[in-house]
């Protein structure tokens, strides 16, 4: 059986100065590697991320974009307790929890929660809308397609402030085992 410690990783804050413009060249750095453990439901209970994070980012997971011509790289730390692509029940049936998406799902996750373990953040609206950005950049770079990006976007703007500004008390990380 399997034991999942929880744990608060260190990374820098993730979000540009206020008053960003643009996000371009957005990439894949490293592959997105999931672990699926079924304890990590049990450390979930409740929270805006719901009772289904089943599964853990095994190992880091960096993307790299511009914003307003500066580079910038952010890194998902390992350990990221996730539901895949949080798509609440009833709008499965358009866009589902896995597909091309995906990955661009669980930095835009990241996002969502990171000004929660950063020294004196609140939940500012231009950081819930950079995140929504780098979302809308990692679809496309992913080629998802025009309308499921629209679809997405369209989700994220109606509900997505509540999510984002409501802190979760998690915990959102846990200690991943070695590999074996």
């Amino acid at each position: 059986m399997t034991t999942l410690t929880p744990y608060t990783p260190d990374f820098a804050d993730p979000y540009p100065p206020k008053g960003w413009k643009e996000i371009a060249n957005f990439r894949y750095r490293t592959p997105l590697v999931l672990y699926r453990d079924p304890i990590s439901q049990k450390i979930r209970r409740g929270g805006s991320f719901g009772d289904d994070a089943d599964y853990v980012v095994y190992t880091d997971y960096t993307v790299s974009y511009d914003v307003d011509g500066n580079p910038y790289m952010l890194t998902v730390p390992s350990g990221m307790l996730t539901d895949l692509a949080t798509v609440p029940t009833l709008l499965r049936g358009f866009v589902g929890k896995v597909g091309r998406h995906l990955e661009a799902s669980i930095v835009h996750d990241f996002l969502y929660l990171a000004w929660q373990y950063l020294p004196d953040k609140m939940a500012e609206r231009h950081d819930w809308e950079f995140a929504d950005a780098v979302m809308a950049a990692g679809l496309e770079a992913a080629q998802v397609s025009r309308s499921d990006r629209f679809q997405i976007r369209a989700a994220l703007r109606l509900a997505g402030w509540e999510v984002y500004a409501d802190p979760d008390p998690g915990p959102h990380f846990v200690k991943v085992p070695p590999l074996s």
